[in-house]
């Protein structure tokens, strides 16, 4: 038995305990346990690992930008022990043979726990993934790639569909009804263009389509940006994540084309209310939409320039510089980073308790960094939180295996695919 000694986040509280470890399973948790194998963590934290339910690591057809060896290892390193793939790759993973090809070609890459979402650009699609993808994923506005649905009947639909497969559904929820007409060329013209009342109108249909349903849908709404967009889903039961560039960057700052997102990034009035949900518990998540592009695409005039920003890596050290701040509870980062996603996709995870796998990190809140994107390892080569700071972990573990050691992997491809439940 390998076992951990240090500050553990057990019990919804920091405890000095052993953190025994056999078979990728936390055996116990105990003041004193006898192991084979020991490791000493001291005044550190032991925590679970990260669970990132959106990133876009662009394998197959984009892996120039970066792929599952390189996205994993960068969520290994900032923390994240399991990642949810998005399908809007080249060829999207819109059918099942789309499916079971990403499947077999990034089996074997991932440095960490891996899902795959299933593109639904139909409500027959629900069908073939059920049993298949542990996750869907639905597009109402367009994006990169091509899965977007536009036609209002076949939302409604899909929404129906889910509900009676009880599937999980993540949507990029912006209704292209309320968007401007013309290309924005600064960030906050972007923020114009898809405004926060398209986002709110969004939530608001699929709320109507919801209460269609016999029994609620799991509706997950990605990257929420807006106080607009906080009051909607009030009262919904829809389930939420904000993303880091959306907590940390605002139209306001000189990224230019490097800040261009979809959702837009808002103002620091927004910014502050997806902090406000945060800390208060209005919102479920924090999730990156790591989404690479090299420096040279992002260099291109803003309204030929790709939406989208790196941000797997960096998630969670910004997340802990604001624990260390003071600005956000540790059981608040606990439960957004690691608890709540792990619940939401019936992950035996999120938690430090028997039985649990044993993805964690050891963290010295002392150990504050500057960010750095040449000490990053993803393939894009820039971050838009350079010179920001961050707390990274000293050591992850994925499955009780030593990963991640002083910011670089001593074990590569140790992550497997996350279960997938049964059919309803």
């Amino acid at each position: 038995m390998l076992v951990l000694e240090g500050r553990a986040f057990h019990r919804g509280r920091i405890e000095s305990v052993a953190v025994g470890i056999e078979g990728g399973r936390i055996a116990r948790v105990a003041k004193a346990i006898e192991g084979d194998e020991r490791e000493d963590y001291g005044e550190r934290l032991i925590l679970p690992g990260g669970v990132d339910l959106h990133v876009h690591l662009r394998e197959p057809g984009a892996t120039h930008k970066e792929d599952f060896a390189s996205g994993t290892a960068g969520a290994a390193v900032g923390g994240v022990t399991t990642v949810l793939d998005m399908p809007n790759t080249s060829p999207p993973v819109a059918t099942k043979k789309a499916y079971e090809e990403k499947l077999a070609l990034v089996r074997g890459k991932a440095n960490v726990d891996f899902g795959l979402y299933a593109g639904i650009r139909a409500a027959a699609d629900v069908g073939v993934f059920a049993g298949l993808a542990p996750a869907l994923k639905l597009y109402m506005a367009p994006t990169t790639g091509n899965l977007e649905v536009r036609d209002n009947a076949v939302l409604r639909e899909i929404v129906h569909a889910t509900a009676e497969a009880r599937s999980f559904l993540s949507v990029h929820a912006e209704a292209p009804w309320r968007f401007g007409k013309e290309e924005g060329r600064t960030l906050p013209a972007h923020d114009h263009m898809r405004p926060p009342e398209a986002e709110e109108s969004a939530i608001r249909f699929l709320a109507d389509a919801a209460k269609e349903c016999e029994q609620s849908p799991r509706v997950h709404l990605a990257h929420l940006t807006s106080s607009l967009g906080l009051a909607a889903v009030a009262g919904t039961g829809f389930t939420t994540e904000v993303t880091p560039h959306h907590l940390f960057l605002d139209e306001t700052m000189t990224l230019d084309a490097r800040g261009k997102v979809n959702p837009p990034l808002r103002t620091p009035a927004d910014r502050q209310a997806l902090w406000d949900a945060l800390v208060g518990g209005g919102v479920d998540c924090v999730a990156s939409d790591h989404a690479p592009h090299t420096r040279d695409e992002k260099d291109e005039p803003f309204e030929d320039a790709p939406s989208g920003v790196p941000g797997v890596e960096t998630m969670l050290p910004l997340l802990l510089r604001a624990v260390k701040r003071g600005d956000l509870p540790l059981e608040r980062f606990v439960q957004v980073a690691a608890t709540r996603p792990s619940e939401l996709l019936g992950l035996n995870g999120g938690t430090i308790e028997a039985g649990r796998l044993a993805n964690l990190i050891v963290v010295d809140p002392r150990d504050v960094t500057v960010i750095r994107a040449k000490l990053l390892h993803g393939k894009c080569g820039w971050t838009p939180y350079e010179g920001m700071e961050g707390v990274f972990p000293q050591a992850v573990y994925v499955r009780g295996e030593l990963a991640v050691s002083d910011r670089e992997l001593v074990r590569e491809r140790l992550g497997k695919p996350i279960p997938v439940p049964k059919p309803s």
